[in-house]
């Protein structure tokens, strides 16, 4: 049976369902497309921002741990997951000299020092209390330092298209509790004290309007450069804020 099946509702508390999927479904983790968001996220963030030190919140696979390594200025990348298993595959698969990854619950984690970037990716809409996340992230990024939460964009375009007929939202994952506007992040940033940076998108949606299928001919590349030119309508966000 998929892991998905055993789990057909939202759960608080995701790491054995992860710890499951991981060690189960690891050849879900493997695809060129999925490599090339991966990388075009990681380019894009870090087009904007040159941290000397990251912390990566809920690694997962740990690749994007090493895409970030390999960048010349970045000296240190500590990334935590509370799927024990989740880490122990990702060191076994996705080694770098720079990373260090640790099973951490980040609702409890406090930093030794804090860091110049605090990022995650398709982390954020997992939590019931975005609110204490988005804290947890402040705490753990220096005066100065960036927060960048990349996450899918809850008015995506199949999703705003819905919204124009009335109907509501859905969610692209059942383990996802909520996802969001860069405005509803920003706002739940300014709540803990975090200052809005900017945002991009990357990825778009195929879509059916007036009984026609619209992009469904293009390849990843084209995806995700659409979504970053029309980024209200992207499938997947990143929203960076400053910590003052």
């Amino acid at each position: 049976m998929p892991v998905q099946d055993r789990y057909p509702n939202y759960i608080e508390d995701q790491r054995r369902f992860f710890d499951e999927k991981i060690t189960e479904e690891w050849g879900s983790y493997i695809s060129s497309d999925w490599d090339y968001s991966r990388n075009f996220e990681v380019q894009q963030l870090f087009r904007r921002v040159r941290p000397a030190t990251v912390l990566n919140v809920g690694c997962g696979c740990g690749f994007q741990d090493i895409l970030m390594a390999e960048y010349s200025f970045v000296e240190r990348v500590d990334a935590i997951d509370y799927s024990e298993q989740s880490v122990s595959k990702a060191n076994a698969e996705y080694p770098h000299p720079k990373v260090q990854r640790s099973v951490q619950d980040f609702s409890a984690f406090a930093p030794e020092k804090p860091y110049d970037l605090v990022v995650s990716f398709a982390v954020f809409e997992h939590f019931r209390d975005a609110h204490k996340y988005m804290d947890s992230c402040r705490r753990s990024c220096v005066k100065g330092g960036v927060v960048a939460i990349c996450t899918p964009n809850r008015l995506r375009i199949d999703n705003f298209l819905r919204t124009l007929k009335g109907e509501q939202p859905v969610l692209s994952a059942i383990m996802h509790y909520k996802e969001y506007t860069a405005r509803e992040i920003y706002r739940l940033g300014k709540e803990v004290g975090l200052k809005p940076l900017g945002y991009f998108g990357y990825g778009i949606n195929q879509f059916v309007l007036f009984g026609r299928l619209f992009l469904a001919g293009l390849n990843t590349p084209q995806r995700m450069w659409a979504g970053y030119l029309l980024k209200p309508l992207a499938t997947e966000l990143c929203v960076l804020m400053r910590r003052d």
